[in-house]
This record gives structure tokens, sequence and C-alpha cells, in this order.
């Protein structure tokens, strides 16, 4: 079958991408002929190239970080490409009526609806303008956006404010999660093992050692990484903070100029996996500020190394992290529980980790390949 999978730009380096591109995996094992639309262009199956002349504004340095945008300039080609394909994934949202049947991966709850209570879901700063951003968007796209028959959810929070929105029960299918290269290969297509439960929690953390890991991008809140870090300095701890994400845009250039001489923070940004590896392998704590989480990879990946998060009270990272102690409502809560764990004994942070490792969304998330064959199944692909 052929399958074309569309999305906004496949090198944005976040969770819908590696969602996206593992996908595409499941479908090539499963014999099917997989093509690629993103603002970049199309890449049938068969190769070649192919990219339509509006794309381009997709791709202007002012414009190129506005998502939906980008979204739209490809959702406008999908209707004619459409009649090339049996099948079409739309691997971020919703798009336009097509020509084939459609498989919606749902990141949010309606991209390109402008009303009140799905801008509120989607946390708009400025509803109005965002309002109007999003009907230019929608116009953009064709105008015709409607729901497909077939919606996946990436957790179960998300799915639930699909359906408050007013679409049918999605499917749920946790994003793709890498067990760290710090584990025995031999442990990988079991984890986790009873044996595993304190790897790294005996020896070798700095109880003091903050890790956020993560895309280097304003909706981050990295600031607020660096406010936890001086508060902790105030209180007399010796707290350090290392920033491990990926770096490709104007704010993270800023961010890592404005921090680089810090002689608390270490910058590690576009780190491979070693590097990667090893500073989780080091540290006892990881923060995630993001508000609204709606799954959280780097919080999985967290876990799987045995570094204990620190994450929002808000969205679908609460499946992941269902420690009370490990959710804070503001920085004065966060301060507070961060210093817990720093005075936590070893032996008591990894019954915590092993309880983490544990959980129904992180289980499945690890077994993504075999839970995404099982759906693809199921709806006929």
């Amino acid at each position: 079958m052929r399958v074309l999978i569309a999305h906004p730009d496949f090198q944005a380096g976040g969770g819908a991408e590696a969602y996206a591109r593992a996908l595409a995996r499941v479908l090539r094992q499963r014999g099917h002929a997989v093509g690629l639309i993103d603002i970049s262009g199309h890449l049938p199956a068969g190769g070649g190239h192919w990219a339509p002349v509006w794309f381009r504004l997709g791709k202007h340095l002012g414009l190129q970080r506005l998502t939906l945008w980008k979204y739209a300039l490809v959702c406008r080609s999908l209707p004619a490409l459409s009649r090339h394909y049996d099948y079409v994934v739309l691997s971020f949202g919703e798009g336009p009526k097509l020509f084939c049947p459609v498989l919606t991966v749902a990141h949010g709850p309606r991209l390109f609806d402008p009303s009140a209570h799905v801008l509120q879901f989607l946390g708009a700063k400025f509803p109005f303008f965002r309002g109007l951003y999003t009907r230019f968007c929608r116009l953009l796209a064709g105008g015709d956006v409607a729901d497909s028959r077939i919606f996946v959810a990436n957790s179960r929070w998300t799915a639930q404010i699909i359906q408050q929105c007013g679409s049918a029960p999605p499917f749920v299918l946790y994003p793709p999660v890498r067990v760290p290269a710090l584990l025995p290969v031999s442990s990988r297509a079991q984890f986790p093992l009873p044996a595993l439960s304190t790897h790294g929690l005996r020896s070798g953390r700095d109880p003091y050692g903050i890790v956020v890991v993560g895309r280097i991008v304003p909706n981050k809140r990295l600031e607020d990484a660096v406010t936890l870090l001086e508060q902790l300095q105030r209180c007399g701890i010796p707290a350090h903070l290392k920033v491990i994400g990926y770096a490709r845009s104007a704010y993270a250039d800023r961010f890592l100029q404005r921090y680089a001489r810090h002689p608390h923070i270490s910058l590690l940004p576009n780190a491979d996996q070693a590097t990667l590896a090893e500073a989780l392998a080091k540290a006892r704590i990881g923060v995630h500020m993001y508000r609204g989480e709606h799954f959280g990879i780097a919080v999985a990946e967290m876990i799987c190394a045995g570094v204990l998060p620190v994450v929002h009270d808000s969205g679908g990272v609460r499946e992941l992290v269902t420690d009370p102690g490990l959710r804070f409502s503001d920085m004065t809560d966060l301060l507070q529980k961060v210093m817990a764990v720093m005075r936590c004994e070893d032996a008591a942070c990894a019954q915590r980790s092993a309880v983490l490792k544990m959980t129904p969304a992180l289980q499945k998330a690890l077994l993504f390949p075999s839970e995404c064959d099982h759906l693809l199944q199921s709806v006929g692909l």
C-alpha cells in the first residue's frame, strides 16, 4: 500500500517529529511504500523530490518558527497529492478532506479551530491574536478542514481533551521512548527488571545535580530552571544545572550566549546520545518546566535512566510522573519539592525511581513498535 505521512517540519527536533519518524519505520516494516511531505517538499517512496513554490513561505527566515503556518502550507498541497496514495497519515493534527482514507495523529485538539475554549486548551497567551492567526492558517490550508474517521492521541490526557472539543474517542498510542545507552544491552528487551531498579542510584549520582533535557525553545521555560538554580544557591545549596537540548533557533542562540559563563550552569546543545547518557547517569534530579505537556519523551528518558523528574502538575506528563511529590504547582512549590528530593536518601530515591519505571504509560511507550503495529493492523494499514 502507498502511504503518505504529512507533517509541518521533520527537522524541528521535537517529540512530534520523533513520533512521525517512528510511525514511518513501523509502516515500512509492515511492507508499505511510505512517502513523506513537510515544508521541505514531497519525498515519494520511490525517490525524487517535489516542492510547491508556496513552500518557500514556510522557510522564510521570519516565518520558519511558525509551526501551524508551515502545516497549513503543507495541507494546501494534500488534496491533489492524495490522489496518488492509498492512505494518508496526518502526523501533526487534522487537515483537509482528501481523496483516500486518513489516519490523524493528534498532539492537541483541533489545530485549525479558533474558538475560545480550544485556544484555552492550547494555552494561547493572546487568544484574540491567536484566533486571527488560526483563522488565517485555516484558510491557507484550504478552508475545508475536517476530522478524519480515525484519530490517534499521544496520551490519555490528549484523548480526553479531543473528546471535550467534540471529536469521537480516539485511540491512544504513546510516543516512542528509547532506553538510555547507560543500561546493559541485555536488559532493554524486557525493561524494566527488578534487578535494575536501583541502577546508578547507589553510587555516582550527585544529589545536587539537576538536568534539563529537551529543545531549547521558549515554551520549555528554561529561564524558570535558571531561577530555581538561583533560589537553591541563595538557600546555601551547592546545586548546578545541565541544559541538554536541540538548539536550532535565534532564541537558543540568545539563551546559550546569556548563560555561557554562568559558573553553575553547563550548556550541552545538540549533544549526542553518549553525552546525554553520561549526564543522566550522574544527576539525581531532572526538571521539566513546560506547562500542559502532552506526554514528555524527555521525562520518560529521565525515568528510564534513573533520574527523578520534577514536572509541572498538568497535562499528560502526569501519566508518567505518578508521584505527587515530584509534581509542582508554582515556583515556590518547585523549590520545596526539589529540596526534598535532594535531602532524600539513596535507597528512598531508588524506590521512587523503580515505581516510576513501572507506570503503564512508560511501559506502553517503550513498546511503541508493537503497540503501533497492533493499531495499524486494526485500522487496515
